[in-house]
């Protein structure tokens, strides 16, 4: 249990009267005094990794600087000085130091890069983008800076830390990354690959988002971020989802009347999938959800008897300390339970999905707090050490059993992969592309998935000559455009499934070659201007009208989605077809070839009640496609 108890709040008024009396530089250096001396004494174990005399060193060397440093700058060194003993636990709460002050921005580290998720009026045309350049400093130096000030077990906790940091002014002051000045010059780069500057100071002003829920419904697990656990019941899917943000209980809803709430329906309702998402999820007190836990593993052999049942775990690089101790603990139960009834199939009843955490698997912890004699900021330290729980392998982060990264164009879709990879029953990614010509679905781009025999594909690579061949597994495809670094071609439709190679070619010679996974489905969206990104659909309305921001369907009515990669045909010559809109499943009507070869046409009614910005997304043979954004009004 690695719960978090603050000393007496009096604590921070006294230190604060105490500072008054003392000349600036001697309340810096009381504040350094109390991190060099008492913090090291308040730990249970501060040197365990960490030499007693490098520290002091550290420490004196500060001490020497005080003349001539900002405060800015000295207290984002002190922070450095406390993350040098690698506690994950053990820290200053710098981003909430007095004086300290935000952007009007918030940022979200997504796979590939940071991103502006909000940003006041002011600053609207960073909406969206990547932040690519801090004053003259490229980002992935920044994260490096940022590294020396955030204790960490993995980088997953450094980059969802940092996206907290970022807006701070003072701590990029502190980090020598930008002037002490009124306003701090930020780069991003929209999708397009242009790049630009803007001059951002602080303010305390409304924040628009991307996506915003004005526009049309979040993700599930961005919904109700204010609640620290929720959950809901979807009979169309048979889903059971639980979202659990924080390990603490809700005054206003205790939290056994709320286990008692999700076991009734776990009892009384057929539940196909039960997910608990652990995302953002930084711990507090590992023992609250363990009644829940309890009366899920009470059910585990009537869970079995459904054949179709499967268990998740949803973690993510925010979820830290005590959220860890829960996704261990559920796997801890998975396999003793398996181990005591072998054959019964125990052992794959739960999968563990998304990204690895930003807490490790065994660490210190169960926090208490201290202010700074200043009165100036608060931190905390560890008091206990948690070892490895049974059947965890040791490393830096507890990993997914299934890797599903999140992408800006996810995102910014409001779609999640991941709840798609669960409905799915994805067992994740085939080999990646490799070789000089990469090989991917023409309509998601996606590495992640493999193509599928008479999908439409692309090939990339810089080919020095305008391609008029492309082989696969030696046999010749239909190409339909190539310039000198693209080509685009349909697979033969009895192309073998597993791996293959490919061939670019012209004039009869050899310009590029790759290796790709074939796949019996790989389904993939046509997005109509990719740059956009909210990803609108390749989507006509119903009556024929290409669907767009400006010219949205009607709800309830019929639309035409087109993509590629269906797979196999059933018996009655339609490609088999899960469509989800707004993470509500929709009615098929039609879902096969139309004319042009591996250009796949799925004809769907759209759930009742859905309106606004919606994302779409389709699976096939296991496999989620991207997705792309339909208009509803």
């Amino acid at each position: 249990m690695r719960c978090i108890r603050s000393l007496i709040p009096l604590l921070f008024l006294a230190a604060a009267i105490q500072a008054q009396s003392l000349s600036h530089q001697q309340v810096l250096q009381s504040d350094l005094d109390y991190v060099a001396n008492q913090l090291p004494k308040l730990h249970i174990n501060f040197f365990f990794q960490l030499s007693p005399a490098d520290y002091s060193q550290a420490a004196s060397l500060l001490g020497s600087q005080i003349p001539n440093l900002t405060d800015a700058e000295f207290y984002v060194r002190l922070q450095e000085l406390v993350a040098m003993a690698g506690d994950e636990h053990t820290m200053l709460f710098v981003n909430q130091a007095t004086g300290f002050q935000q952007f009007p921005m918030q940022f979200q580290w997504l796979d590939d890069g940071v991103f502006v998720t909000a940003a006041s009026s002011t600053y609207a045309q960073a909406l969206g983008t990547q932040l690519v350049q801090v004053g003259s400093t490229p980002i992935d130096q920044v994260l490096a800076k940022m590294a020396a000030l955030i204790p960490h077990s993995n980088m997953q906790w450094v980059q969802e830390t940092a996206a907290q940091y970022l807006p701070v002014q003072q701590i990029l002051q502190g980090l020598d990354l930008a002037p002490a000045t009124a306003t701090t010059p930020l780069t991003f780069r929209d999708r397009g690959g242009n790049t630009f500057t803007l001059q951002v100071g602080t303010e305390a002003a409304a924040l628009n988002s991307m996506p915003s829920v004005v526009q049309g419904p979040l993700p599930w697990y961005l919904e109700s971020s204010k609640q620290n656990y929720w959950f809901f019941y979807m009979r169309s899917l048979r889903l059971l989802y639980i979202k659990y943000n924080m390990c603490s209980e809700m005054p206003t809803s205790p939290f056994a009347d709320f286990t008692s709430q999700v076991l009734q329906t776990l009892d009384t309702q057929p539940v196909n999938t039960l997910v608990i998402d652990f995302r953002g999820n930084p711990g507090g007190n590992s023992g609250i959800i363990e009644p829940l836990l309890g009366g899920v593993e009470q059910r585990l052999l009537g869970l079995l008897a459904n054949p179709a049942f499967q268990g998740y775990a949803v973690i993510d690089k925010g979820t830290f300390s005590s959220a860890v101790d829960n996704v261990m603990e559920m796997r801890t139960q998975q396999m003793e339970e398996a181990a005591l009834l072998p054959g019964m199939g125990l052992e794959n009843i739960l999968t563990v999905i998304g990204e690895p955490t930003g807490g490790a698997p065994s660490d210190y912890g169960n926090v208490l707090r201290f202010t700074l004699p200043s009165g100036r900021m608060m931190g905390q330290y560890s008091t206990k050490f948690f070892p490895l729980q049974p059947f965890i392998p040791a490393g830096n982060a507890f990993a997914p059993d299934v890797l599903v990264p999140l992408t800006s164009a996810d995102y910014f879709a409001r779609h999640d992969p991941v709840m798609a990879a669960v409905l799915a029953r994805w067992k994740g990614a085939p080999a990646a592309p490799s070789g000089s010509a990469t090989v991917l679905n023409a309509a998601s781009d996606r590495v992640e998935q493999g193509v599928a025999p008479g999908s439409l594909a692309s090939a990339f690579g810089s080919f020095g000559a305008v391609p008029d061949q492309v082989l696969v597994n030696g046999k010749a495809a239909t190409i339909s455009a190539a310039v000198a670094t693209q080509v685009n071609f349909t697979l033969p439709s009895a192309t073998a499934v597993g791996p293959a190679t490919f061939s670019v070619r012209a004039g009869g010679k050899e310009l590029a070659s790759g290796q790709a996974a074939i796949a019996s489905a790989g389904p993939g969206l046509f997005v109509l201007q990719p740059l956009d990104p909210t990803q609108p659909g390749a989507i006509l309305n119903q009556d024929s009208t290409v669907n767009s921001a400006a010219n949205v369907a009607a709800a309830g009515s019929i639309l035409q989605i087109y993509g590629t990669g269906h797979g196999p045909l059933d018996a009655s010559q339609s490609a088999p077809v899960q469509v989800i809109v707004g993470g509500q499943p929709a009615q098929v009507l039609y879902s096969n070839e139309m004319g042009i070869p591996g250009l796949w046409q799925i004809n769907i009614q759209l759930p009742a009640g859905l309106t606004g910005q919606l994302p779409v997304y389709v699976i096939a043979g296991n496999t989620a496609s991207n997705a792309v954004t339909v208009w509803v009004k």
